[in-house]
């Protein structure tokens, strides 16, 4: 794939002070399996409009249960063929089964992706796991999933392909150190391809919505952290005007982030389930993991219970917690419409990274705002046909992992922390919601629904605010959602 940047100054219609307007360029070819297919680089740019027709189950999304399918820790989930502990650093490769676990088909030709929690357990050194359909070769640059220091526990949301053996791949690197870490995957859904036989319609939409904010422990008339096996009911349908209260809502997708800044903070877990946690009970998944003093955000796509609500858990000390809403998934949107169907690439795609001279080589500033064009990227997206390729047409977001690294201190002598949000075009103002918390010597990754906005005359506008200090970020594109 190729990718440049153009930068220009710009006062927009609404008044704002000028910044950077950056073009994402790609072309993203997607390969023609089962009617909605994977993306692959490379090919020429697209020549028809795609078609809605024959679609049928495909790119639609079916929630389950949050359930661990692999744990290297333990045997009895232990499918790594390489061994049960990866080493580096010249990184290694194994395979997870993801077909007929936890609730995925046992046939492959029904399954066009799986979105996964994988967590990277106490690496000996920096470096980052990297997801795609197994039998593909390594990017080029190498795209993240999950970036971590030495010791660290990371989890991170993917949406990835499986192979033709049924399963994906993670690989390993720790560059400056050779060692071994463990990994753990959690299951929470799968995506369908157009051959899956729906006939109850079941299969539903990403809609993307927001962002906003539904929940924040630290405000209100009383702020509360969630005390040690503490659980939260949070209403998910009709919650801040952001999701329809109707019952054809059967999943959401949030921005979960954890505060364990207390006094009486130890380290932790936090867990989003559909339903309660019976009294004496611990999840057996969990969203992210934190020691005392960190701040971190995960995003969930979770199914909502038979109760309209999700249901939070904290495993030990005191947490704070906020919750975003990014969208929903809904059932019952018209088959013949490609409205919230979501495509994935055949492999993640590193679509900027602003640290590289191609995006400019420029960190963003405290409190500054700048704008990424992806109208290009959104015209090459296309399937191949007989007359060459075919576009998949318009989009209403991207599912990717952002990542902030780099922070720096606007002020020599004073430590920084600070919160990276993104959010469509079409917002006045960036709103009370955050993608990423970052503090110093930190590359933190999390994977994020972005949605498009129109700015101008272009439709497809992401805008980016900083909270302190300069701080580089980078995005890795793995899934579309069309309109």
């Amino acid at each position: 794939m190729n990718s440049s940047a153009m930068r220009s100054s710009r006062r927009d219609s609404r008044g704002r002070q000028p910044r950077l307007l950056r073009h994402v360029t790609a072309i993203a070819l997607l390969c023609a399996t089962a009617v909605v297919g994977q993306a692959v680089g490379g090919g020429s740019a697209p020549i028809a409009e795609a078609q809605a027709t024959a679609l049928g189950a495909g790119g639609e999304y079916y929630p389950l249960p949050p359930t661990r399918i692999f744990d290297s820790r333990d045997p009895a989930l232990d499918s790594a063929p390489l061994g049960r502990k990866p080493t580096s650093p010249q990184g290694n490769v194994f395979n997870v089964a993801a077909l007929g676990r936890g609730g995925v088909p046992a046939d492959g030709s029904h399954v066009l992706a799986v979105v996964v929690n994988v967590i990277a357990v106490n690496p000996p050194g920096p470096g980052y796991l990297s997801i795609r359909p197994s039998g593909k070769a390594a990017t080029s640059p190498p795209t993240s999933l999950v970036n971590f220091g030495a010791g660290d526990f990371v989890p991170n949301l993917a949406v990835v392909g499986v192979g033709p053996d049924g399963a994906f791949s993670i690989e390993l690197v720790t560059p400056f150190v050779a060692g071994a870490a463990d990994v753990v995957v959690d299951v929470y859904g799968w995506i369908a391809t157009s051959s899956y036989p729906d006939a109850a319609d079941s299969g539903g939409r990403f809609i993307p919505a927001g962002p906003g904010r539904i929940l924040d422990t630290r405000t209100g008339p009383s702020p509360q952290p969630i005390g040690q096996g503490g659980r939260l009911p949070l209403a998910i349908r009709g919650a801040g005007g952001l999701v329809p209260n109707d019952p054809s809502i059967t999943a959401v997708m949030v921005n979960i982030t954890a505060v364990n800044l207390q006094p009486s903070s130890r380290a932790t877990f936090v867990s989003a389930t559909p339903d309660p946690i019976p009294a004496g009970v611990q999840p057996t998944t969990s969203n992210t993991n934190l020691l005392a003093g960190d701040v971190k955000a995960s995003m969930a796509i979770m199914p909502i219970g038979a109760d309209g609500a999700i249901h939070l858990y904290n495993g030990w000390g005191d947490v704070h917690l906020v919750v975003d809403v990014l969208g929903y998934v809904q059932r019952g949107v018209d088959q013949a419409s490609t409205r919230g169907r979501v495509i994935p690439l055949d492999s993640p795609f590193r679509a900027f990274d602003t640290r590289e001279p191609a995006f400019g080589s420029a960190p963003l500033g405290p409190g500054a705002v700048e704008s990424w064009s992806f109208s290009d990227f959104v015209a090459s997206v296309s399937l191949p046909s007989s007359s060459g390729t075919t576009p998949l047409g318009p989009q209403s977001a991207l599912l990717g992992n952002l990542t902030g690294t780099g922070l720096g201190r606007y002020y020599p002598t004073q430590p920084v922390s600070t919160y990276l949000t993104m959010f469509p075009g079409d917002l006045a103002d960036p709103p009370v919601a955050s993608n990423l918390n970052v503090f110093e010597g930190e590359s933190v990754p999390n994977m994020s629904l972005l949605r498009y906005g129109p700015s101008g005359t272009d439709s497809y506008v992401v805008e980016a605010v900083n909270g302190y200090g300069t701080l580089h970020y980078l995005l890795d594109v793995y899934a579309v959602v069309l309109s």
